[in-house]
């Protein structure tokens, strides 16, 4: 497996399962270095047309060795088992759109993205054929329609929601799910595990291959070839240091242990870590702001395919605040329609409001040099903190929501609403940024340098220093 010709991917998530497709596509077979067991228990999860009858879900671990230094409840959350965090997620997969992309430029030069939808789009429709989505017949300007494998829309008694949303400034639709349709059993606690659905299979074909209890510590930079030529780590059933040689190395660990990885990952060229020219990774750390809702309703309503409440349009909401209500469906609610003789049909309906927040320097996560290394890598600094602003984006996305359905007359009674501490939707970003400008980006990019022919093969030929 050491082979020094061989790329590297680190990291078994949705990111890294997409760069191990690329690369095979193009005729490497990359080696990915995975954290956890090949045995950790994944769960099991049993749909039916799209509804979950059963789903057993293992705990979601909190990273313990924190000093925290902005909101004392905050929490980080992390999974090191093959999937990564897709083994706890909700598998929605709403497209970015290019209000998104707009309503960063308005917000000002240190929020804008060095790229647009139209450059996004073509990995969209590249990717989004593996997930077996199921999404709405209709596309708006908040959610463009995506490349679904099957299309639903809402029941009929939706039509007067709709009427009443549109005017507020949003949309309804339904929302749109990996293998959103499609009866399956599979052993992982969701329907969509990158590892389980992508990964797994392909290693099985020969197109990759797993090393598994490999934690990767840091990235090993040489000055003269100006690339990354190793990756240096540590078994975690054995406690052995690893140095594994490459050609290339594609990190896909996540949010926040990418960032410490390239934190760690000190040389003469990059003393505060590679890549790390202005002082700006590990910095801006954000996650979703999230509230919990639950209405009684005067009447019964279908509860698939789940509803979306988009975000407000950006005429009517300031930039990069605002915050859309997605409807839950999960294998207890459908029990209850069972339980009351009135199969797929509820008179409760619960949403998680996703909201969203101007990220700051100050929110990061940082290698905390006063404290002993823990389990083979250092404690982390970690600040993360939600404005008041995004909090009131929240209640205002719940109010609107209650009055919208007073209007088409169903008689909504709040029955709970709770707002959850940072880190709760375990939406982690912003650590390793893009940007346009060197004063906002992580400097030194490392990305590849070029792809060329040999021998009918496509041949990826490193990774460099892109300053």
């Amino acid at each position: 497996m050491n082979d020094p010709e061989r790329v590297l991917v680190v990291g078994t998530g949705p990111a890294a399962a997409a760069a191990a497709v690329v690369l095979s596509e193009a005729g490497q077979e990359p080696l990915l270095l995975e954290a956890g067991s090949a045995s950790a228990g994944l769960g099991l999860t049993a749909r039916v047309r799209g509804l979950t009858l059963a789903k057993f879900r293992p705990s979601l671990a909190r990273r313990s060795d924190l000093t925290m230094t902005g909101d004392l409840n905050a929490e980080l959350f992390e999974e090191l088992a093959p999937g990564g965090l897709s083994n706890h997620w909700a598998c929605a997969v709403p497209r970015f759109s290019k209000d998104d992309f707009a309503d960063a430029k308005r917000a000002g030069v240190e929020y804008d993205w060095p790229l647009g939808y139209a450059e996004l789009a073509p990995w969209y429709d590249r990717v989004e054929p593996l997930l077996h989505i199921a999404g709405a017949v209709s596309a708006v300007p908040s959610l463009p329609a995506g490349r679904f494998q099957d299309r639903w829309s809402l029941a009929p008694e939706w039509e007067a929601v709709e009427r009443e949303v549109s005017a507020t400034g949003r949309d309804l639709l339904a929302m749109p799910y990996a293998y959103g349709s499609e009866t399956i059993l599979t052993r992982s606690a969701t329907a969509f595990n990158a590892y389980t659905r992508l990964i797994k299979p392909m290693s099985q074909r020969g197109s990759l291959s797993v090393r598994f209890d490999t934690r990767v510590e840091s990235l090993e930079w040489s000055s003269s070839e100006r690339r990354v030529i190793a990756v240096v780590g540590r078994c975690t059933r054995t406690g052995a240091r690893l140095r594994i040689p490459c050609r290339a190395v594609v990190l896909a660990a996540g949010a926040v242990n990418s960032a410490q990885i390239l934190l760690e990952s000190t040389s003469v060229d990059f003393p505060e870590g590679l890549g790390n020219r202005h002082g700006v990774l590990g910095r801006y750390l954000h996650d979703h702001p999230l509230a919990k809702i639950v209405v009684d309703l005067g009447r019964r309503v279908s509860l698939a395919p789940a509803s979306y409440v988009t975000r407000s349009s950006l005429d009517r909401s300031e930039p990069l605040y605002a915050a859309a209500c997605m409807q839950w469906n999960s294998a207890s609610h459908m029990a209850r329609t069972l339980l009351s003789g009135h199969p797929g049909q509820t008179s409760r309906l619960g949403f998680s409001l996703f909201g969203t927040m101007i990220p700051t320097r100050e929110d990061r996560i940082a290698i905390d040099r006063r404290r002993a290394r823990s389990n083979a890598r250092s404690p982390l600094l970690f600040a993360l903190h939600h404005p008041r602003r995004a909090v009131r984006e929240l209640e205002r996305a719940r109010d609107e929501l209650l009055t919208v359905l007073e209007r088409a007359r169903w008689a909504p009674r709040l029955k709970v609403f709770h707002v959850e501490v940072p880190g709760n939707s375990v939406h982690y970003g912003g650590t390793c940024r893009m940007h346009e400008s060197p004063q906002f980006r992580r400097g030194g990019c490392i990305f590849p340098r070029a792809w060329r022919h040999q021998r009918r093969r496509r041949r990826f030929s490193g990774l460099h220093d892109g300053s």
